[in-house]
């Protein structure tokens, strides 16, 4: 057997040893032909040539050597070489460098999907391994996986797929059905004193982790905020936040209440939404054709409009975001606000009727776009008022 092994190098942190696919070696004079049956032997797709002194003149591919043998007279060809004649001049890097600093230097091969090769030695010179922007892609994506795998996580716990509240005399049924794992919509709802109620809808640009990031600002902005202030400064100050944070690379679209559980009485600030809506005998009404306000974080706000309406004792607000009003079926309809409508007159009561309207409407979205893919997100946010129930 002509081609040697190295031994993984132990090293602490995230560094590019660790990816290396390779630690295959053959000293420089090995005939070609010997050095293709010992890698028939290992399997490796690689092998560095290395001289006396352990350190490495460049890198022979096993695909090199079957696209050798294809040619007329391959095989003679190859009993008549050494592994230098063939070998490949490719860079070298230290061993111990960083993984993301290396992936910097290999952007322009990755972005242009060649599987360049790269030569690792130690501070000496010596031959440590080999690794391929491939296998610098390979260990992006799984970093990239393992980064959503805890976006998802944090926005599972800030935003649950299903949460309800419920005062004397009112009653909330939230629902986030995210489409891509993490997704931008969020929904807050607080009883910040007794009878006196904040909720909100968001639909935030983009998605990933991204949208995880400003969830997570959004939640602790909501957490911290004094909600008994008035709607308007409140909104306000999020504006600030959000546009100082993300420099209107990121915003949110939203509406923002503050009700009143004893009279029904609502405020709310309409933030470019526009789907704020009053469900009653199965009709259901916008509030406002058209958002008041320009999305959050995309320009400072000095002030913002905001509308009121009363909550009879039979009707429902109701709260979407786009992704279940743009969302397509085979025939390339959308799904109709009216069935929401239907399926809210058919489940009265303030407790239990909201939850099985939440119910209702999932398996109505379900059934119209079938196995059409969801584009969007889709949440949504349900309320009633009245009489406490048995």
């Amino acid at each position: 057997m002509t081609i040697g092994e190295l031994e993984r190098p132990v090293v602490a942190g995230e560094r590019i040893v660790k990816i290396a696919s390779s630690f295959s070696f053959v000293p420089a004079g090995t005939p070609v032909h010997e050095t293709l049956d010992g890698l028939r032997a290992t399997k490796a797709r690689m092998v560095a040539v290395v001289d006396s002194a352990s350190r490495p003149l460049g890198i022979i591919l096993a695909q090199d050597l079957v696209d050798i043998l294809g040619k007329p007279y391959g095989r003679d060809l190859l009993k008549r070489q050494c592994v230098e004649d063939i070998m490949r001049d490719v860079a070298e890097l230290r061993y111990d460098e960083y993984i993301s600093v290396v992936r910097e230097r290999a952007g322009a091969e990755l972005e242009l999907g060649e599987n360049a090769m790269y030569l690792l030695v130690d501070r000496d010179g010596l031959f440590m391994g080999c690794v391929s922007s491939r296998d610098i892609l390979v260990h992006g994506t799984k970093q990239h996986q393992r980064e959503i795998q805890v976006a998802r996580g944090i926005q599972n716990r800030l935003v649950p797929e299903y949460s309800v509240k419920r005062g004397g005399r009112f009653s909330v049924v939230c629902s986030a059905l995210m489409a891509e794992g993490v997704g931008g919509d969020y929904y807050f709802v607080r009883e910040y004193e007794p009878g006196l109620w904040f909720l909100c809808l968001c639909d935030i640009s983009g998605k990933g982790t991204a949208a995880a990031i400003i969830t997570a600002v959004l939640s602790g902005f909501m957490d911290g905020a004094r909600l008994g202030a008035p709607l308007s400064h409140t909104v306000l100050r999020l504006n600030d936040l959000v546009l100082g944070t993300f420099r209107a690379e990121r915003y949110l679209t939203g509406v923002f209440l503050k009700f009143v559980e004893a009279t029904g009485e609502a405020e709310y600030c309409d933030m470019g939404h526009s789907l704020l809506f009053v469900a009653a005998e199965g009709r259901v009404t916008p509030l406002s054709e058209v958002a008041g306000n320009p999305p959050l974080g995309m320009v400072p706000l000095g002030e913002v409009s905001s509308g009121t309406f009363v909550l009879g004792a039979n009707d429902t607000l109701l709260a979407v975001t786009d992704g279940l009003t743009e969302q397509e079926n085979r025939r390339g309809e959308r799904f109709e606000l009216e069935t929401v409508g239907d399926i809210l007159r058919a489940c009265p009561g303030m407790k239990d009727g909201l939850v099985r309207a939440k119910v209702g409407i999932l398996e109505a979205f379900y059934s119209f776009k079938r196995d059409m893919p969801q584009r969007d997100d889709v949440s949504f946010l349900m309320a009633r008022s009245g009489s406490p129930e048995p």
